[in-house]
């Protein structure tokens, strides 16, 4: 049972520690990019699009063109209000601040609930969500906070239901935001229903499965009714890559498996499992369905889930594992079976706190010098319709047409890149639609080959620093045939003298003034 004292203390804790971390970040972004403030991921502006779209009554990034670039059913509509404008940008950062909060309030609650006292209750508290890196997703302003919140709000209930036996509304919320947030969300939730089950709640269990699926259902049903496919084309492009397109599904589960074993992250989650696994051994009841439960669903994102990209696609299964696996570890009764879980969590804060301190500082300057000066380029100064890979900043509050060629937003371009990426592949793409411009990474990683033969390079916006979480640092400004490129040119040549310090622009030999 939670002491008075200590479920109120823990949850203070946990979020002192995670606020104070989530500000040190958030500061050394800003003085690396002299106050400007900037998301240190691109995909932000992704959301921000699609919430632009369906205010209009659409859906995807452009006007009059249903696509399915986002894989979150629900976080683009919390992005909805003061569509289209600069209001409209600081919403993921509220967003994210609401759910920073909430991660750290039920962390807070967990370590309460299990028992913790003392000092190994208050450092658990307090470093927990530090150490687990949830101010550095936080800082990314994507849904995944939210969706580690609800994840950590489905363990919350689940232990409460073990140890109390009753039901509570943060399982039942947990059990429909988490789904309705991240599709992979759906593992967790069906787990917390089934617990209902088995604890004899028959009909509260199938009410909750409904709730788990609902989500799901309602966004595989609009997309569908749009023409679309049942799968957004931003999930199928992570699941299938060019190197694998050839490659059955089997074999990628299993290749996923491995690719993620080779992170330190993986191999944390693999040691959560085991742990959660030979807990569960050791305890009785529902308690062990719990342990059992949530190992089953860190081996299914080991298998299908991803790893990285700032570390914040295992953030929601790490956060409940580590919860469920402090819980049950308290509840063995013996201090071996206890500094396991916080090992595997100190291992964590040794892997994440170095990165975020060392390599977060960059990211937002990189975006606002790379993204945001190609989308004021293209939107301010070409005013007409572009090509690009790195989809995002260009295409939000842009009225003007956007071509995805990575395929995020285009079925047909992510089907071609993928399954039929013949030489210069691209060029059917731009002449059908009369784009005649194209911003891209043009190396053979990204889109060298799809080039198309009548493309002139013009120039290429070119970082003097390092880069952050960018796929390079560079992009390239091409003409899509000879006849528009006096028109992009000229454009260059207006914008150069705006760019900011940090970036430049590199004129091939024969234009910008040269001979």
């Amino acid at each position: 049972m939670i002491s008075e004292r200590s479920h109120i203390l823990y949850p203070a804790l946990a979020l002192l520690g995670v606020t104070v971390w989530f500000v040190v970040l958030q500061a050394r972004g800003l003085a690396w990019s002299n106050g400007v403030f900037e998301y240190p991921l691109d995909d932000v502006y992704i959301h921000l699009a699609i919430a632009e779209q369906i205010a209009m009554g659409g859906y995807g990034v452009n006007a009059g063109e249903y696509t399915s670039p986002g894989s979150s059913p629900l976080y683009p509509l919390l992005l909805t209000p003061f569509a289209g404008s600069e209001a409209q940008r600081w919403l993921p950062l509220v967003w994210n601040i609401v759910g920073l909060v909430a991660v750290a309030l039920l962390w807070g609650r967990v370590i309460a609930h299990a028992g913790y006292r003392g000092a190994i209750g208050v450092s658990l508290a307090l470093l927990g969500p530090v150490a687990l890196n949830t101010a550095g997703v936080a800082m990314t302003g994507m849904e995944h906070t939210l969706h580690a919140a609800a994840s950590l709000g489905i363990v919350y209930g689940m232990c409460v239901l073990a140890d109390e036996k009753r039901v509570s509304w943060v399982l039942l919320l947990g059990i429909v935001l988490a789904p309705a947030l991240r599709l992979e969300g759906l593992a967790l939730a069906l787990v917390g229903a089934g617990l209902i089950v088995l604890s004899g709640r028959i009909a509260l269990g199938a009410l909750a499965t409904g709730l788990a699926l609902a989500p799901i259902v309602v966004f595989v049903w609009y997309l569908t009714s749009l023409g679309l496919d049942p799968m957004p084309n931003s999930v199928q492009a992570k699941l299938v890559g060019a190197e694998d397109a050839d490659v059955g599904r089997l074999m990628r589960m299993i290749g996923t498996f491995r690719l993620n074993l080779l992170e330190i992250p993986g191999l944390l989650m693999l040691g959560f499992i085991a742990v959660l696994a030979a807990l569960s051994a050791l305890t009785a009841g529902l308690r062990r369905w719990v342990g059992l439960a949530l190992a089953a669903a860190g081996l299914a994102h080991l298998f299908f889930g991803q790893i990285g990209w700032m570390e914040r696609y295992e953030n929601y299964i790490l956060t409940a594992l580590a919860a469920a696996a402090l819980v049950l570890a308290h509840g063995a009764g013996s201090k071996l079976t206890a500094f396991l879980p916080a090992a595997l969590i100190a291992g964590a804060g040794a892997t994440y706190m170095p990165h975020a301190w060392d390599e977060y500082r960059f990211n937002p300057r990189g975006i606002y010098l790379q993204h945001a000066q190609t989308a004021r380029f293209a939107q301010d100064y070409l005013k007409t319709d572009v090509a690009v890979n790195d989809l995002g900043w260009v295409a939000w509050r842009n009225p003007n047409y956007v071509l995805d060629l990575w395929g995020l937003a285009s079925h047909e371009a992510r089907e071609t890149r993928i399954f039929n990426p013949t030489p210069g592949w691209a060029a059917d793409l731009t002449l059908a639609r009369d784009i005649p411009v194209a911003l891209i990474y043009d190396n053979d990683e990204w889109l060298g080959s799809a080039i198309g033969d009548d493309w002139v390079r013009v120039a290429e916006f070119k970082l003097d620093l390092r880069r952050g979480f960018l796929g390079e640092d560079f992009v390239a400004a091409y003409a899509t045939s000879a006849a528009h490129v006096d028109m992009l040119e000229e454009a260059l040549l207006r914008f150069e003298p705006q760019l900011p310090e940090g970036t430049r622009l590199i004129f091939m030999d024969g234009f910008g003034g040269s001979s």
